[in-house]
């Protein structure tokens, strides 16, 4: 046997000791929350760590409600300013076409009357639109 077959036989060997099982496991979970076990292993290294992960969600939880709640309220005020800013300008078109009318300007009052109007309906069916496709995507979303 020659030096480098014996060094060829013994690397073999120990490669062969050296095996070994390498076994990997991961967990996930969802939501504001782990699960109990891992809060629990949490509160085991550090005293109270399950409390306060706890609290820390419960804070969140206000926090983002409070959010939400001032989202919608600016936009039920955006909507109403909307609404008025609206019926402002659909005023304003009205009265400038009666004013057309009585001054003889039958076509400039068709114009501003029919522009005015045009402009109304394409608003309300563009809204209308909206909120069809945002509560179609809210479906979607609940579906999931």
């Amino acid at each position: 046997m020659n030096r480098n077959s014996a060094v060829q036989q013994n690397n073999s060997e120990s490669r062969k000791e050296n095996r070994g099982l390498l076994l990997r496991q991961e967990t996930s979970f969802s939501g504001p929350l782990p699960p109990p076990e891992t809060l629990k292993k949490f509160d085991e290294v550090v005293p109270g760590a399950a409390e306060r992960i706890i609290k820390m969600a419960e804070g969140q939880f206000v926090h983002r409600t409070e959010l939400e709640k001032l989202v919608i309220k600016s936009d039920v005020e955006q909507s109403k300013r909307g609404q008025l800013f609206g019926f402002a300008i659909a005023v304003i078109g009205f009265v400038t076409a009666i004013i057309a009318i009585l001054n003889g300007e039958q076509w400039a009052a068709g114009i501003i009357g029919g522009a005015t109007l045009a402009t109304l309906a394409g608003v309300f069916v563009y809204g209308s639109r909206s909120r069809s496709k945002e509560r179609e995507e809210k479906e979607k979303a609940e579906d999931k």
